[in-house]
């Protein structure tokens, strides 16, 4: 963040200062967490739904804070320490981000949608970064508190900044686009996430619609040519729009897609791409990372070059080695769209192992979500893997559209934790199989793959050539 001064921060959140050295004072970062504040950053004692700021305030001044930002009357005695008092807390952290993005000139892109953002984000960050000075949020800095968080990191000498945009409920996107106010924005697709919070998938439309809403007319709006919601986001901006996808209507389309254990090949015009990744759906972010590089200035050439070293975010699809077994750890998030393209990087995997699927349930889907993961069921057994793992209150509605679609039932096995499936896993397990691990942030898949790093680390400690669950 470019270093500001507490004057000029208290004018921008409309209220002064309650110890006059602390105009003097320099601001070089904004924290809402106080483990992770540094000196001279600036903390906002932000009131979540878990925790209260105002019980940290004390912590972030022993780490270096300049002041806190704190809500007028909470704190007993505030003459005595650093602080600016403000009516609503979050509400000022916002101004600030506001304030803070239109004194950049960094070109700013917006990502949102159902399914992909992160991926999307980090693919258009790798395509430009070769080229161009830029930042993108930092981890799933994606909400109210994130989005201010990631526009703080954006500095004068920024050419560009990818912000990703989430929402859990309707209206959100809206509100981050109005404060990250980007001149390009990128929606991936509209699916079937936090179907308890939107409703409906028309419902979903309009809220991450928004961000193409808040476009410049002078600005650019890519969508995914391919989703059935093509027609009604485009409609939604006055803003320049590309559509990108596999469809020959598409204004970016990719072609010759060829795939195998070392990535994804195809082309688009006249350039080959090569992305070391496993999964077509990656092939939408790359189209879309290829269209804002080329708004900026980048290469087609130079694009290529960048993607074809792209790697994936943990949890995120991401493959890694683990002992004897290919792992595919996409174990962030999950909603039907996202285990479908699971299901189909198992069942386009060329290599000689049995084809693993272990995943949680799906949350936040509301009545239909028997239903849901019925139809994933189904869709393992059509795709041809070998074994399903399914855990969690819906195991059984998933293991009933296996058996439904044919899949054996010794070749199913259910638990209500990930835990108690990991001996069965790893009981199953032989050198050269693929697993994928899957599912929904609050069922913590990623405790499966801890599990079978441990026991190939103990293995290797021991010598052991018989793998056994501890």
């Amino acid at each position: 963040m470019d270093r500001i001064s507490i004057n000029t921060i208290s004018q921008v959140i409309r209220r002064g200062a309650t110890n006059p050295l602390q105009e003097l004072a320099e601001v070089a970062g904004i924290s809402i967490d106080s483990r992770t504040t540094q000196e001279n950053d600036l903390f906002f004692a932000i009131q979540g739904q878990r925790l209260d700021g105002h019980e940290f305030v004390s912590q972030a001044l022993a780490r270096g804070a300049v002041a806190c930002v704190v809500k007028r009357g909470k704190i007993a005695d505030p003459g005595s320490q650093l602080l600016l008092e403000v009516e609503d807390v979050n509400h000022a952290l916002l101004q600030f981000a506001r304030w803070y993005r239109e004194q950049q000139t960094a070109q700013v892109i917006g990502v949102t949608g159902s399914v992909g953002k992160t991926t999307t984000r980090s693919m258009i960050y790798t395509a430009l970064s070769s080229c161009l000075n830029g930042i993108q949020s930092p981890a799933n800095f994606n909400n109210e508190f994130g989005v201010p968080l990631s526009i703080a990191e954006i500095e004068a000498s920024h050419q560009f900044a990818v912000l990703e945009l989430a929402a859990s409920h309707a209206g959100e996107i809206g509100t981050l686009a109005e404060i990250s106010q980007p001149q390009i924005g990128v929606i991936t697709c509209i699916g079937h996430s936090h179907l308890e919070h939107f409703g409906t998938l028309q419902q979903t439309a309009e809220t991450k619609g928004a961000l193409f809403e808040q476009l410049p007319a002078s600005g650019l709006a890519v969508v995914c040519g391919d989703d059935p919601f093509a027609d009604y986001l485009a409609a939604r901006t006055t803003a320049r729009t590309v559509r990108v996808g596999l469809g020959a209507d598409n204004d970016l389309q990719a072609v010759a897609i060829t795939q195998n254990r070392q990535g994804i090949s195809f082309r688009v015009n006249d350039q080959q791409y090569q992305l070391p990744v496993m999964g077509g759906h990656f092939i939408y972010a790359a189209l879309a990372a290829i269209v804002v590089a080329r708004e900026l200035g980048v290469s087609d050439q130079d694009v290529a070059e960048s993607l074809r070293n792209y790697a994936t975010v943990p949890g995120r699809c991401h493959r890694m080695q683990i002992g004897d077994w290919t792992v595919i750890d996409d174990t962030y998030n999950a909603s039907p769209d996202s285990m479908r393209a699971a299901c189909q990087v198992l069942r386009d995997y060329t290599g000689t192992g049995k084809r693993i699927l272990v995943i949680g349930d799906m949350l936040e889907l509301g009545p239909d979500s028997a239903r849901y993961h019925r139809e994933i069921g189904s869709l393992v057994a059509e795709c041809d893997i070998d074994l399903l793992f399914a855990c969690g209150k819906q195991a059984e509605s998933v293991a009933q559209g296996a058996r439904s679609a044919g899949m054996n039932r010794t070749e199913i096995t259910t638990a209500a934790d990930v835990e108690l499936l990991a001996q069965d896993v790893v009981e199953n397990l032989e050198p050269g199989d693929i697993v994928l691990v899957k599912g929904s942030r609050g069922m913590r898949m990623e405790r499966l793959l801890q599990h079978l790093q441990q026991i190939v680390s103990e293995q290797e400690t021991t010598g052991a050539t018989k793998i056994s669950c501890v």
